[in-house]
């Protein structure tokens, strides 16, 4: 528990009309922010975190409580991530007893693939390693993404501790998860225009962001997108985390059709996922909704141990 000593005593005064209330010395809601955690640097400079953690405490406190850990990947197509986006959205994990660390990677215009992957997972690494400051529990770790983070949460799920994405930052620590939320992500690119999708996104051909990602025009040449393909992971036989797949039906810029490549690859190699069609939704529009977060904790709390 948190370590708290008495420092004055309880006030005495008792007025007509006054109200007392009694403190709830759990701390259960009470969520803080800690912005701006350092956990690599790249040629590129810095990368950080910005981490959300449950029952009031921060790094520096003493506490015997460990907490499982939700990594999130704030989508941006692979671009410049917006980190306060998504943010407020996450603090519901944090009072349900989740630590959160949302990661922000090199854009691709800056560092083509397989960059972004590689710093989500050094994050998930420099996570394990700080453990105890960060009060997580590091045998239970979820990845969680949205739109491009979606993409990275199921890369990672599904390469966990392959070398070929490893850096020499603690690399003696795994980078596995044990569970994979995946929030409306593209899965195999080379068929990302096959559904239904808005023509603005394709209208300026130099900035399609999967040709940015992988260096070159994917639609003609599918084979350069194929190591970023999760797809192309996913075996019979082979241990997976469970996934959780949630995609809105009206999504005008990864089409609905991407989740669904990704649940039956998953389904066909034996492998446990759920999924959930949000009808009337967009490209994250309409979807974030208290039952859908609902659905994101009962099913991180199912597979990750409190």
């Amino acid at each position: 528990m948190i370590q708290y000593k008495k420092m004055v005593p309880g006030d005495p005064t008792v007025l007509p009309g006054m109200h007392t209330l009694l403190a709830d010395r759990s701390q259960a809601n009470q969520v803080t922010y800690v912005p701006h955690v350092e956990y690599v640097r790249r040629e590129e400079g810095p990368l950080h975190l910005e981490m959300l953690f449950p029952a009031g405490l921060r790094p520096g406190m003493t506490s015997t409580l460990r907490y499982p850990l939700v990594v999130f990947v704030q989508g941006a197509a692979w671009m410049e991530q917006d980190m306060g986006l998504n943010l407020p959205q996450l603090c519901p994990l944090a009072r349900a007893g989740f630590v959160v660390a949302s990661v922000k990677h090199r854009p691709a215009f800056q560092a083509k693939f397989p960059a972004f992957l590689q710093d989500v997972k050094s994050a998930i690494r420099f996570l394990r390693a700080h453990a105890e400051e960060y009060f997580i529990d590091p045998e239970q770790v979820a990845i969680w993404g949205d739109s491009s983070g979606g993409h990275t949460a199921q890369m990672v799920g599904v390469t966990g501790d392959l070398e070929e994405f490893k850096t020499p930052d603690n690399r003696q620590l795994s980078d596995s998860v044990q569970a994979v939320v995946d929030f409306y992500g593209p899965s195999d690119l080379t068929r990302i225009n096959d559904g239904p999708r808005d023509p603005a996104f394709t209208a300026d051909k130099s900035q399609i962001p999967e040709d940015i990602l992988f260096g070159g025009c994917v639609v003609d040449h599918p084979e350069i997108a194929q190591p970023g393909n999760p797809l192309n992971y996913m075996e019979e036989g082979k241990p997976l985390p469970p996934f959780l797949v949630v995609h809105g039906d009206e999504d005008p810029m990864v089409p609905f059709n991407q989740s669904v490549l990704t649940v039956q690859k998953l389904q066909e190699t034996k492998h446990t996922v759920e999924f959930y069609k949000v009808v009337g939704a967009g490209h994250g529009l309409f979807l974030w909704t208290d039952q859908v977060m609902d659905l994101v904790i009962r099913f991180l709390k199912a597979w990750l141990a409190q």
